[in-house]
């Protein structure tokens, strides 16, 4: 706090800028004047659903590598079973509400409530009380939070009986009528945008080589393919280092490593006569995981986003709602390691200087890593803020922004309803005629 004073006098402290801060007040009046929108990316949901790694990296790697057709099945299939073991099958414990699942559904719904009650309580009358929720993960956390709270939200699927997906399902605006006096009023809707699809999805082709998606109400595809991988396990080869290294998330073996172990295996079954029954085996989970509908982990997936069209609209809405007018992006968990997101949120922060870009940075060793790849040379309007937890005291732990603190500390003093402190103290001395005669 710096002291100021005028003539001599002491006035009240004011409080010294910080750089990568984000005040309530200042949260307050963006959230007040702008369209809103989410980037939530796979730190966000960490712990219960394990990091990528090098998944994508190694994945790449392995389309450019040279190698048998076979080998270069198995070990993507490899590293394709520890993906789905990770990031698929436990969102069959979310949508059963099990009890391993309970903390990180409670900080979700947490979350999306206190948002709710920001869009409910906005003033202005020319901002819908919409919120756009983008999202890379594929899990189910913000579909059954929002469900267990009862709050209307628009994931793209129109139907009840047979959901199926349709772009023009977003953008809803939802009113209710009261029954008396047929009074209208706005409630807030979330658009929940799932860029690279969801363990919910299922791709079925239709007649013309074309394929619409269908919502799966309980991952049945998920149980599918579980089934198809516990029955090529023992055939897939080990994926991950050993041992791990610390501090970097699952590293994924090199892809050399990996296809000359596989192709020395595929020799063995050669002796053995068991390379086609082992195939086999690899091809059907393989198969099964290819019609789950999601864009695998890998440095290739901006050309399958734009081979199907669902995806690539779904880029194309995120592109659009950076390119309105007072729009704010809030970023949490999301690594900007995706080039084709990267690039379409760079491009929109130099080429619309009303668009405010706010990253939030798990921690402050973190902020680093976001410098580099949101560099301010190539912002020339200055409209990225990188947010940062406070520098802790001495002998206490660094307050690290996981999606508890996103909420406590930054959106819920929005709402928080407070007893504003007086500003001077005023004693009052009240008595009664009978009291002073008794005092005499």
């Amino acid at each position: 706090m710096a002291d100021v004073r005028i003539n001599g006098v002491a006035q009240q402290p004011v409080s010294e800028p910080h750089a990568n801060r984000l005040t309530p007040e200042r949260l307050r009046t963006i959230v007040e004047s702008a369209h809103l929108n989410f980037l939530i990316g796979a730190g966000t949901s960490v712990p219960y659903f394990a990091p990528l790694g090098n998944i994508e990296q190694a994945l790449t790697d392995l389309a450019d590598a040279s190698g048998s057709d076979g080998a270069k099945l198995l070990v993507r299939a490899s590293i394709q079973a520890y993906f789905f073991e990770n990031v698929l099958v436990p969102n069959t414990k979310v949508i059963e509400r099990e009890a391993s699942a309970e903390s990180v559904l409670r900080s979700y719904a947490t979350f999306v409530r206190t948002l709710n009650r920001i869009l409910l309580r906005r003033h202005s009358t020319l901002l819908s009380k919409q919120a756009n929720i983008f999202t890379t993960n594929v899990d189910m956390l913000f579909e059954v939070a929002m469900e267990e709270l009862g709050i209307d939200f628009s994931d793209g699927f129109s139907g009840k009986i047979r959901p199926k997906f349709d772009l023009g399902d977003f953008n809803t605006l939802r009113f209710r009528m009261g029954s008396r006096y047929e009074h209208r009023f706005e409630v807030p809707v979330f658009n929940l945008i799932k860029i690279h699809g969801s363990a919910s999805w299922r791709q079925q082709e239709r007649a013309n080589r074309k394929s619409d998606i269908y919502f799966d109400h309980g991952l049945t595809l998920v149980w599918e393919v579980a089934g198809q991988l516990d029955a090529a396990r023992q055939h897939l080869l080990p994926v991950l280092v050993d041992p791990q290294p610390q501090g970097q998330g699952p590293t994924i073996r090199s892809t050399t490593d990996l296809l000359t172990e596989a192709e020395r295996r595929f020799e063995d079954l050669k002796v053995l006569g068991t390379q086609e029954s082992t195939s086999a085996a690899v091809e059907a989970f393989s198969d099964g995981y290819g019609k789950l509908g999601i864009v695998n982990p890998d440095k290739r997936k901006f050309a399958t986003t734009v081979l199907n069209e669902t995806y690539y609209e779904l880029i194309r809405r995120f592109s659009n709602e950076m390119e309105k007018e007072n729009s704010v992006l809030f970023v949490h968990g999301f690594s900007f390691r995706d080039e084709h997101l990267r690039d379409l949120v760079l491009r929109a922060a130099r080429t619309n200087p009303t668009l405010q870009v706010v990253v939030f940075c798990y921690s402050r060793g973190g902020l680093k890593d976001y410098e580099v790849l949101l560099p301010d040379t190539e912002v020339k309007n200055g409209n990225i803020q990188f947010v940062i937890p406070d520098e802790p005291g001495e002998g206490l732990v660094e307050r690290k922004i996981n999606l508890d603190i996103l909420e406590s500390d930054y959106f819920a003093p929005i709402v928080r309803d407070k007893i504003p402190a007086p500003d001077q103290r005023i004693e009052l001395d009240i008595r009664t005629a009978s009291a002073e005669s008794s005092d005499d």
